[in-house]
């Protein structure tokens, strides 16, 4: 059995919270992209409708880059939280050394008292 905190017990359940900046920076990151795809192959009548979709792609670009490097900085992966808990445990002795087999078989072949 592992011991396991009351921290490592909640990052199971809800997921790092770095996970929540990667949602958000591949959100950021896909509007900006498709901002930019949208610029090089479309023609705008209207300049302040250009502006917002260059102004969307920096946005874009800057807020997910920026989280993109948040989440590579706070990420905690489970596995790591799993080899953390598992390091707790200490290996227990398989070896057994012969008296402490003699002295088992011993013991348990004794007569044992009868019960009033």
């Amino acid at each position: 059995m592992y011991e396991i905190k009351d921290s490592e017990l909640e990052l199971f359940r809800k997921g790092s919270p770095a996970d929540l900046q990667l949602n958000f920076a591949i959100f950021l990151l896909s509007l900006a992209f498709t901002s930019i795809a949208a610029l090089y192959a479309a023609t705008f009548p209207d300049k302040n409708v250009h502006t917002t979709f260059i102004v969307v792609a920096v946005v874009g670009v800057l807020g997910g880059a920026y989280l993109l490097i948040a989440w590579g900085i706070n990420r905690t992966s489970l596995t790591s939280v799993c080899d953390g808990i598992r390091q707790r445990i200490k290996e227990p002795d398989l070896v057994l050394s012969e008296s402490s087999i003699t002295h088992t078989i011993i013991t348990s072949t004794e007569p044992s008292e009868p019960k009033a």
